[in-house]
């Protein structure tokens, strides 16, 4: 589990991956989902300074899903995650709820973004 924290904080300081899901998300969010892009890229800034100075196992819990968020992937479980992690700060933030993005086949089931918003609450406080 170290060596994942070890890498997530190492790979940080190559290509900037916050920009990789900015482009992951305007190629595959549709509106009315799309208005809020921005503000999660800014979250994600806050999000990775309070996982990465969160005890160790917190760190250590998450450590699996920074990762994802940072994979400079094209694969379909990265891609995936990268969106349901989107969807997630959606309900988070309240802009829509779990309920909605499941009816309207946005995700495929709740624990697609449950894991991502249990975290969010964690680590975020």
């Amino acid at each position: 589990m170290l060596s994942i924290i070890y890498n997530v904080s190492r790979s940080s300081s190559e290509r900037d991956w916050r920009e990789q899901v900015l482009e992951v998300l305007k190629k595959n969010i549709k509106s009315p989902y799309d208005q809020w892009i921005s503000e999660f890229i800014d979250f994600l800034d806050k999000l990775y300074v309070k996982w990465n100075n969160a005890e160790r196992n917190v760190k250590e819990k998450y450590a699996y899903h920074m990762a994802l968020l940072m994979a400079d992937s094209d694969r379909t479980n990265v891609i995936r995650a990268k969106l349901n992690s989107y969807y997630a700060y959606l309900v988070y933030k309240g802009y829509a709820s779990a309920y909605k993005l499941m009816k309207n086949k946005v995700v495929a089931g709740g624990e697609s973004i449950y894991t991502w918003l249990r975290m969010y609450r964690e680590v975020m406080g």
